[in-house]
């Protein structure tokens, strides 16, 4: 044990002092801004490159222009004409209560011992459905802030002077774009802003790279890359086989973002809220091998819309982010710029093919597949071993590094039979929304 933790440790210290030796990454064009983490503290990650990252997901909020605000007030400015208490008591009556919701997920598995083979075939097939699922998120922890521009004094759900307009989700894997989506609030319905205290989003832009994809999630299996020197060319062969997203194998591939908003506020009781649940959006894209022009697949709806093709819908709504009471006199009620958090899960998901490629030989790839698992062919050090996070009002980011660790176990003699290694998963189950990180 003292061994394991003296190796560990210095597997830490050298990560450190060559993270802190690393160059400060060039300045970002206008076209890729600048993502590299701040590091939150954590030594390992004081000079990163995030090109050096193996997975990252990085949300940014898009600022309302102020021709769509302008919109907006005109909109708002009509509806107070008529009632101007209407907001106000609407969205008193809306603080007074207050959501919670606890999810609770169980599995369970009973597994049939009484023919090795058939217990065999059932272990590969609930492989082979894992690699075809891939989930993780992103989401606020300190919480974002200032959904709307200016304080208000017609109520705490009054939508004038909008500061949020949609978001822009990018996904990278190993230093390269998978995904990409950008959607906006739908102008068409600002009235429902008014009439419901909701509001809508449109999709604008997708860009996705099926072959750049994470399926099949390997590492869903803790199936890690065998390594050259430890392990047969057969098994190297065979996962670069198998690790790279096909059709044929993948089949009917679908992407589908979530995104889900909170808020937390006091009332004009002295009553507070915290974190909770004001909607859903949901965007669900299934993707087809013919949809694809050079390999990637490519949406606009300002295209879609111009060429008559079906868009692609938001599901869901959201009730817009109350502003919390804060008056400046007895006489000077005032209402703030409204403080939210959100939480952002990507999921890729498809079927594999139940008789062709590696079903054929079920066998033969269960055999590879546990090989791989427990480790023979790889190198337990290799795994993710560093998560970092960014949050502030305008971007959230994570991400995972497998950085200059991978040299060390060679440099200093660690052997794939290691134990004990710190390694974060990626592509698990997100939970829900965290107290702080």
């Amino acid at each position: 044990m003292k061994t394991r933790r003296f190796i560990f440790g210095c597997v830490i210290l050298a990560g450190v002092s060559f993270a802190n030796a690393q160059p400060q990454r060039p300045a970002a064009s206008p076209e890729r801004p600048a993502v590299s983490p701040q590091g939150n503290g954590n030594p390992l990650m004081n000079g990163l490159d995030m090109n050096r990252a193996e997975t990252s997901f990085v949300l940014n909020v898009n600022p309302m222009n102020g021709e769509k605000r302008e919109m907006l007030n005109k909109v708002a400015s009509n509806y107070r004409s008529r009632n101007r208490s209407i907001l106000t008591d609407f969205g008193n009556a809306m603080l007074a209560g207050g959501v919670a919701a606890v999810v609770n997920v169980i599995g369970t598995e009973i597994v049939n011992l009484t023919q090795i083979r058939s217990k065999q075939k059932k272990a590969w097939q609930e492989m082979r459905q894992k690699e075809c699922t891939f989930i993780d998120s992103l989401q606020s922890v300190k919480g974002q802030s200032d959904f709307y521009a200016r304080q208000s004094e017609y109520g705490p759900l009054d939508p004038s002077d909008m500061n949020f307009d949609g978001i822009t989700l990018n996904a990278n894997r190993g230093g390269k774009e998978v995904l990409r989506m950008v959607c906006h609030l739908d102008t068409t319905k600002f009235q429902h802003l008014f009439l419901h205290s909701k509001f809508y989003l449109v999709v604008d832009t997708i860009v996705f790279y099926p072959y750049r994809s994470f399926l099949p999630n390997l590492k869903a299996n803790h199936i890690q890359q065998p390594r050259k020197g430890k392990a047969s060319q057969d098994e190297i062969d065979y996962w670069n086989t198998i690790s790279q997203f096909s059709f044929d194998e993948q089949q009917s591939p679908t992407v589908n973002i979530k995104i889900d908003l909170y808020s937390s506020w006091i009332n004009e009781l002295v009553q507070v809220f915290q974190d909770v649940k004001l909607g859903s959006f949901s965007v669900n894209i299934p993707i087809s091998q013919d949809q694809l022009t050079d390999s990637v697949y490519f949406y606009s709806r300002k295209q879609a819309i111009a060429q008559h093709r079906p868009l692609i819908d938001v599901e869901g709504d959201c009730f817009v982010v109350p502003r919390s009471y804060m008056p400046v006199s007895a006489n000077n009620p005032s209402w703030g710029t409204g403080e939210y958090k959100m939480k952002v899960t990507l999921s890729e998901q498809c079927r594999y093919n139940p008789t062709e490629g590696r079903s054929k030989n079920w066998h033969r790839d269960y055999k590879q597949l546990v090989r791989m698992q427990k480790g023979k062919a790889g190198n337990e050090y290799l795994g993710d071993i560093v998560t970092t996070f960014r949050d502030n009002k305008n971007t959230i980011l994570k991400a995972t590094y497998t950085p200059v660790l991978n040299a060390l176990p060679g440099m200093m003699g660690i052997g794939s039979s290691a134990r004990g290694a710190t390694s974060v998963p990626s592509g698990g189950a997100p939970g829900g929304m965290p107290q702080g990180r």
